[in-house]
């Protein structure tokens, strides 16, 4: 199931007990630190939900469509869930 930034956010709000827009406020601060972490080459560990990784990628060449495309080297973030998380979905 996919869902909303929207429901998302009305989910959190739910839960913690306040409102939409401080939810909205809270989820956007924690995107931000996240990025800002793993661009530090920073690891982010939750505990009970995983680990946000942060990989690095050097630059390379390549070869599409027989033109040769220099590529820029790239941060990507990748996610390692915790035991309790993959349990959940394991039903």
């Amino acid at each position: 199931m996919n869902i909303t930034q929207k429901e998302l956010v009305r989910r959190l709000a739910e839960a913690s007990g306040c409102d939409a827009k401080t939810a909205e406020e809270m989820l956007s601060a924690t995107g931000s630190a996240l990025a800002e972490l793993c661009a530090a080459m920073d690891a982010v560990a939750v505990p009970g939900f995983g680990t946000f990784m942060p990989v690095k990628t050097d630059e390379r060449i390549s070869t599409e469509s027989g033109q040769r495309v220099l590529l820029p080297p790239a941060i990507n973030v990748m996610f390692n869930p915790s035991v309790l998380l993959r349990k959940q979905f394991e039903g």
